[in-house]
């Protein structure tokens, strides 16, 4: 367990709310190469974010009674119940639910869609976990009091990562590095940064197009 992003005691309860979040896909440059264990990277990674290519999320979240039972999640994308994503949201939840004791307190409605089309070679798997990452940190931000402005992207990448590798790098930035590199300061196997080296012009206004 990583301390760092170790849950922290909550300032207030919550009984209901919704919270909404779009994150984007992205392309790897550099592509990593399998993982070492849960979910962490055998080489560091470079990729591009896909800005007009994005996972829309909300998150309606409901206070339950019984805090014992297993998750309590319905799922709808495009707008219809998908009851076989449920086993990967479920595992994403276990492997998060140390760094977010909330998770089996509330009754979550995760409604999400696309930007682009479902299995058009663009990893949504990437965009949609990050966009749900970053909805359980704004329910976490809010269980802490804290600003909108104190919402920490790092954990939420970090969050990201344990559903999808590649979904660390939908947090940050236009460019993002994930995996630790010793030429890079700050760089992690838990979590993307973004890409503070100077990179060609050419970078700068590349577009991303969907052709079927």
């Amino acid at each position: 367990m990583s301390e760092r992003f170790a849950p922290k005691e909550y300032a207030v309860s919550l009984e209901e709310g919704e919270v909404c979040w779009q994150a984007p896909s992205n392309i790897a440059l550099i592509k990593y190469w399998g993982k070492k264990e849960v979910q962490i990277p055998r080489n560091p990674s470079l990729s591009f974010t896909l800005s007009a290519c994005a996972t829309r999320t909300s998150v309606r979240f409901s206070e339950r009674k019984d805090h014992d039972s297993d998750y309590s999640i319905d799922f709808y994308f495009e707008g219809e119940r998908k009851e076989d994503f449920l086993p990967k949201i479920n595992t994403f939840f276990k492997r998060a639910e140390p760094y977010l004791s909330f998770l089996r307190s509330y009754h979550f409605v995760i409604r999400s869609e696309n930007t682009f089309p479902h299995s058009s070679g663009i990893a949504s798997s990437a965009s949609s976990m990050a966009a749900l990452a970053l909805c359980l940190l704004d329910i976490e931000r809010q269980l802490l009091k804290l600003s909108e402005k104190e919402l920490d992207l790092n954990k939420a990448s970090f969050i990201a990562r344990l559903g999808s590798g590649s979904a660390s790098r939908s947090v940050h930035g236009k460019i993002v590095e994930w995996g630790l590199h010793k030429d890079t300061p700050g760089s992690s196997d838990l979590f993307g940064i973004p890409w503070e080296n100077d990179v060609h012009d050419i970078f700068t206004s590349y577009h991303d197009t969907i052709l079927l």
